[in-house]
């Protein structure tokens, strides 16, 4: 008899990189942040079922033979065939006893962060890959060691998806803030390297304008070599910025020089569009603050902007003046990598 199985998923937001992720072995800065994300997995009686309250229709099928639909459950499908075969794949053979037929399952996805126009960019599809990795394997008692569950996830992102730097499912799959090196062409030398961001002790907010953004379509435009070589060395400089390599009362001068140095260095070479206006006046009015920095998160033009606080003092007067511009400011918690 199998245990019911109810985990919580993170989304994620970039701090750097996000574009200079998009090529092979590009790297990439990213937080995963707590959020109203619940995936649960229990057995059941007749067809296997998907089921969310994000406004899609259920999707029944046999989980002992099914096909990846082409239609919204696409991601979720494509997650749980993976973690199957992986669970029943020779690099898991001690767990060769999970004997055919599977029990059919009722898989439910609970999620407060949008769909379709209304998605609030915290990587939700991922969300969605992970979530039903990680929940699947707990409760077919699969065992799948965490780099495998996120080769799982994140091949199940890149086959629907068919773009893409997996770096939200690397996130979210490891939680904290992680430094992340993409796959290459064959996807191996990826890397993803826990930072100590806890101990700085600073405060975490995102900003929201309201807009959603299709991101694949934002990460296929070209940008030149010179682009991609200065923003790994940017995400390079903020990861080494250790707590013994830099002195309390600079670290987060210097920390917040490299984000706005990664920053303009997106400005200038995408479109226009990428800086929206409410996103541009957010900045301005952050930036100014010595204690506060704020970077464009994601792919831009809409979407969100992640921010961090040295101290709260001036925290109240920017959400005041963000709010008069129907622009939304709210505290996070980056979701530690303990679990």
């Amino acid at each position: 008899m199998f245990k019911e199985v109810t985990i919580q998923v993170p989304g994620k937001l970039f701090i750097a990189g996000e574009y200079g992720v998009t090529r092979p072995n590009g790297k990439a800065l990213v937080a995963a942040i707590e959020t109203p994300f619940f995936v649960s997995v229990k057995e059941r009686s007749g067809l296997s079922k998907f089921h969310t309250n994000v406004g899609l229709e259920d999707f029944e099928f046999d989980v002992n033979h099914f096909e990846v639909p082409n239609h919204s459950w696409n991601f979720a499908t494509q997650a749980l065939k993976n973690c199957i075969e992986l669970i029943q794949s020779e690099k898991n053979d001690q767990f060769s006893e999970l004997k055919h037929p599977l029990p059919q399952l009722l898989i439910s996805i609970e999620s407060d962060l949008g769909f379709g126009e209304n998605k609030k960019g915290y990587g939700s599809s991922a969300s969605v890959v992970v979530g039903v990795t990680q929940a699947v394997n707990q409760f077919l008692d699969g065992k799948i060691r965490e780099d495998l569950q996120f080769e799982a996830a994140a091949k199940a992102h890149r086959e629907v998806q068919k773009s893409g730097s997996m770096g939200d499912v690397a996130s979210i799959t490891t939680h904290g803030v992680i430094f992340y090196q993409a796959p290459d062409e064959h996807f191996k030398n990826w890397k993803i390297e826990t930072q100590e961001w806890k101990k700085n002790n600073w405060s975490t907010y995102i900003v929201r304008t309201g807009k959603s953004v299709k991101t694949a379509e934002k990460l296929t435009l070209s940008l030149p070599e010179s682009f991609f070589e200065k923003s790994d060395q940017l995400v390079e400089k903020i990861a080494a910025l250790k707590l013994k390599n830099c002195p309390p009362n600079r670290r987060f001068s210097v920390f917040k020089q490299l984000i706005l140095e990664n920053q303009q260095l997106l400005i200038t070479h995408l479109p226009q569009g990428y800086v929206t206006e409410k996103l541009a006046f957010a900045l301005t009015l952050i930036n100014e603050k010595s204690n506060l920095v704020g970077k464009i998160s994601g792919a831009g033009f809409g979407e969100n902007m992640i921010v961090f606080a040295k101290n709260e003092k001036e925290i109240n007067e920017i959400k005041e003046k963000l709010e008069q511009n129907d622009i939304i400011l709210e505290k996070i918690r980056i979701l530690d990598e303990e679990r």
